[in-house]
């Protein structure tokens, strides 16, 4: 048996370990390091010491000498919590988790009544996922110690044992079990907290034995544990046996309680409308409409004189479901004239129109555009009021926004009438100090500059001009600086300014939001997706890297939400951790990130080669959210499908950048000293991973070719699409120069027949630069964008060729030395790629005078003008500037890359 450690609670021992832990805290590993050397020189075998100088020194990035020192402690087996936790940070730092369970084990067959050994044990199977091990430590210490959450920590163990077992039986029989096992608490009296039962139903659920539930719910034992919500915890358990009548009448109860929850209303129409299909004789039972609007207009009526807006909305959810199948103006009138009433009541409150959106979009369209007007007009107002308080103001914006909802989209002229209109309506509430915006919020009055910054963007779409943009954005500045805390605002200025192609700009605002953590992938199509196609490389690749990061760490971030659920026993948590876990992990974006960093790399970044990255998963998932910016159009109904499409895109494009990286890595690979024979596989691989390539890009022109509206509060255009429609032949230039490096890697004479194709390619590819070369300031992101594909090219070869060189190098030296020691294939294909270096600096050459002689925009405003007239306090937008500063620094850092690059291929040669 291993000898006892000694005890670390001992007071001189703690006292000389407590400056270590203060230096690792503070993160000088190194005088932590010198701190447990001390240590260990008086005391050479205390384990908690040795423990923290392997911590310091994997800081150190000494991790081989960490790791001799971690496997001596492991020999000794120790038990003391202080060395265990140690090593457990250790190990969780070297992504190790399966030696702490290791660790563990050992401790508790040391001491094995120790209860915080066993639940660290437990913590550590939690950690690497092994769901049957957890069992056993959970009853392990339920029987050293018979506390309810052990035991629970043991059901739910079984629960996850099920959820991810593949075979059907299994799943059943351990479902039963875990059943079992709580229903034996049950009969015991045992049962002590509110979690506990509600795992119970979780299992009941996962069975679907729903009267199980109710005759759970409905038993003495659940109100004890979960006062107070009996009643409505057996709403979605009536819907799922289909007990209508008994859902009707809680429902109803429910509601004359609480007359404005929405939740309650919901079930309760889907009960009126299942039982409208089978009429019963209860008087008491609401199965018809006239039953349901009787019963809402009696809830409005007996509201004791408030405006709820639960029951004036449920009006308008019975119009909208009885008008799928019939017309519901016999019994409730004019959809329009319940949406003016609602608006009438409430249109005080900014939640007004956004609780009336899915409303406004039943309604036919030809009567909701003609009435448009009656929702501007319903409370006194018009287009052209002027209201004098903060309160008139929300109501004149909630008309506004409706009749935008509802009115046909106007011609450009009319929308920049709008806009303008709009704009003064902002300034002189400005001038008249209705500007009421705090550090953290912001007020009504914004709501015209935002709703005006729409118009201005619609004109300019229908024009096809950059003016309206200008204007808009320019307006978004002065309401940003009133109000710095609406991030409405900060939204719509990164969006017009990637619209203008201008990355740098939008970056300067896109810092303002402090966008962290998981907003890093659901706003990553917002600013960090525009980006590279921006040119706006050096950004790029540092929020790249910021997502990938993200990416890598949310797993161990997740166990960790994982333990803390056990800990407090919200065992719903642990699998909705789980399952955002999964989302995470095959999230296309963060996939994306980590494949666009490695090719931008290649072009802007330090010269690292590629690496394989892990596998695309089969279907990614998409965890954008596309509502962060609001969309007034009433055209803009469709947006779930919208999101389909440009998913659908999104992934196709990132499955081509896939085959794009897989295939030169293998060209990589294969371009080292090998035999042939010994690389052959390696080399098939790669021949069938560029015919793939070039399959699927074949196939993305096929499906992607046609041109998208551009759309403010939407991603732009799939980066799919600019690059499948190019006229650059891409499929030849890409499959020729990789099939050129593999064959060459081969030694396989057949390199040179795909060398010559690249050359010519490339210098056609020449012609369709000019095209794009002085763009206006409208086309100046989709000239940018072609550009960017172009670029990549550029990157791409250059990289190879450097690949190619360091594969023929030792030929190089024999040639210098001994001629006719070269073969004649050889001195020819080393012509030939010395032929196609020149031809890739001649191209660098002509996109370098591209760039210099990139035209220099015009950034005008008229709301400077309109400040002056109305006296307001001096104000200079920061729009021209921002611009021209942008575009000079994306402009400076593309001539930079390709100085680089041309100075990289003349050292090749």
């Amino acid at each position: 048996m291993a000898v006892r450690p000694q005890r670390i609670q001992d007071a001189v021992v703690e006292r000389r370990l407590r400056p270590i832990y203060d230096w690792l805290d503070n993160g000088n590993n190194k005088k932590a390091l010198q701190e447990a050397e001390k240590v260990l020189k008086k005391s050479p075998t205390l384990q908690a010491a040795r423990a923290l100088k392997a911590l310091a020194l994997l800081r150190l990035g000494k991790a081989s000498e960490s790791h001799a020192v971690l496997d001596a402690l492991v020999e000794e087996k120790p038990s003391d919590d202080t060395t265990l936790q140690a090593m457990t940070i250790s190990y969780r730092e070297s992504q190790q988790l399966h030696k702490v369970c290791e660790i563990y084990e050992a401790a508790v067959k040391v001491d094995p009544s120790n209860e915080e050994l066993y639940s660290h044990l437990f913590m550590s199977y939690v950690r690497v996922g092994d769901h049957k091990s957890q069992q056993r430590a959970a009853m392990a210490l339920y029987k050293l110690l018979p506390k309810n959450p052990y035991f629970f920590w043991a059901v739910m163990s079984i629960v996850l044992q099920a959820k991810t077992a593949d075979d059907s039986t299994k799943r059943g029989i351990l479902l039963s079990l875990a059943q079992k096992l709580v229903e034996n608490f049950i009969t015991d009296n045992k049962m002590e907290a509110e979690q506990e039962a509600r795992l119970y139903i979780m299992i009941l659920e996962l069975q679907e034995k729903w009267e199980d539930i109710l005759k759970f719910i409905e038993c003495p034992l659940y109100a004890q544990l979960v006062p107070a919500s009996t009643t409505q915890a057996c709403i979605p358990y009536y819907k799922k046996i289909g007990e209508w009548k008994k859902l009707n009448l809680l429902c109803k109860d429910l509601l004359w309680d609480n007359q404005d929850r929405w939740d309650f209303y919901m079930p309760y129409f889907d009960s009126v409308f299942q039982l409208m299909n089978k009429p019963d004789s209860d008087n008491s039972v609401d199965d018809s409409p006239e039953k349901c609007h009787e019963f809402i207009c009696s809830i409005v009526e007996n509201s004791s004189g408030r405006a709820l807006r639960g029951p004036y909305l449920a009006r308008l959810e019975l119009w909208k479901r009885l008008a799928k199948d019939g017309d519901p103006t016999l019994l409730l009138g004019s959809g329009v004239a319940l949406c003016v009433q609602y608006l009438r009541v409430f249109a005080n409150k900014p939640c007004a129109v956004p609780d009336l959106k899915p409303y406004l979009s039943m309604l036919p369209q030809k009567e909701r555009e003609d009435h448009s007007r009656d929702f501007l007009t319903c409370l006194g107002f018009d287009e052209n009021s002027e209201p004098d308080s903060i309160k008139d103001i929300q109501r004149h914006i909630s008309c506004l926004l409706a009749w935008r909802l509802t009115a046909p989209m106007g011609s450009a002229e009319e929308n920049l009438n709008v806009a303008e209109m709009l704009r003064r309506h902002y300034l002189r509430s400005l001038q008249r100090g209705l500007v009421t915006s705090t550090a953290t919020e912001f007020c009504a009055t914004d709501s015209y500059g935002i709703l005006a910054a729409h118009h201005f963007f619609y004109a300019a779409v229908e024009q096809e001009n950059s003016t309206p943009i200008i204007e808009a954005l320019n307006l978004l500045e002065l309401v940003l600086h009133h109000s710095p805390a609406n991030f409405h605002a900060k939204l719509l200025l990164i969006s017009l300014y990637h619209i203008l192609g201008n990355a740098t700009a939008a970056d300067s605002i896109y810092t303002k939001l402090e966008v962290k953590h998981i907003q890093l992938v659901s706003l990553g199509w917002l600013h960090a997706a525009r980006l590279a196609p921006a040119l706006a490389s050096p950004r790029a690749l540092r929020l790249l890297a910021d997502t990938t990061t993200f990416h890598k760490h949310h797993a161990k971030d997740s166990v960790e939400q994982v333990t803390y659920a056990y800990k407090f026993g919200t065992f719903e948590k642990v699998l909705e951790v789980w399952e955002w876990g999964g989302r995470i992990e095959s999230c296309a974006w963060c996939g994306a990130c980590a494949r666009e960093r490695q090719l931008l790399a290649l072009l802007a970044g330090p010269s690292q080669a590629p690496q394989h990255t892990v596998k695309l998963p089969f279907t990614p998932t998409d965890n954008r959210d596309l509502n962060a910016i609001v969309s007034w159009s009433s055209t803009d109904n469709d947006r779930a499908a919208y999101k389909e499409r440009s998913f659908e895109k999104d992934v196709a494009y990132l499955r081509l950048k896939d085959g794009l990286l897989s295939a030169i890595v293998l060209c990589i690979e294969c371009a080292d000293n090998r035999s042939v024979e010994m690389k052959s596989s390696q080399l098939e691989q790669l021949r069938a991973c560029i015919d793939a390539f070039g399959s699927a890009l074949d196939r993305c022109q096929r499906l992607y070719g046609e041109r998208e509206n551009l759309n403010v509060t939407a991603p732009l255009p799939s980066r799919i699409i600019a690059f499948v429609t190019s006229p650059v032949p891409y499929r030849e230039l890409y499959t020729n120069t990789l099939r050129m490096v593999c064959e060459l890697c081969a030694g396989s004479s057949n390199a040179q027949t795909f060398a010559e194709p690249v050359r010519t390619t490339l210098v056609k590819s020449r012609e369709h630069l000019a095209a794009y070369a002085l763009p206006t300031l409208w086309q100046n992101r989709d000239a940018l964008e072609f550009f960017s594909n172009y670029l990549e090219f550029i990157g791409v070869i250059t990289y190879l060729l450097g690949v190619c060189n360091e594969h023929l190098a030792p030929a190089h030296a024999k040639r210098n030395k001994k001629k006719a020691s070269q073969s004649p294939e050889q001195i020819q294909i080393i012509e030939i790629l010395s032929k196609l270096n020149d031809d890739v600096q001649e191209t660098i050459a002509i996109l370098e005078d591209i760039f210099e002689n990139w035209p220099k925009f015009d950034y005008q405003s008229s709301l400077e003008a309109e400040l002056e007239k109305l006296t307001i306090s001096k104000y200079q937008t920061p729009v021209e500037q921002k611009l021209k500063n942008g575009l000079d620094d994306v402009l400076a850092d593309v001539k930079n890359i390709l100085k680089n690059k041309a100075k990289y291929l003349k050292s090749l040669q």
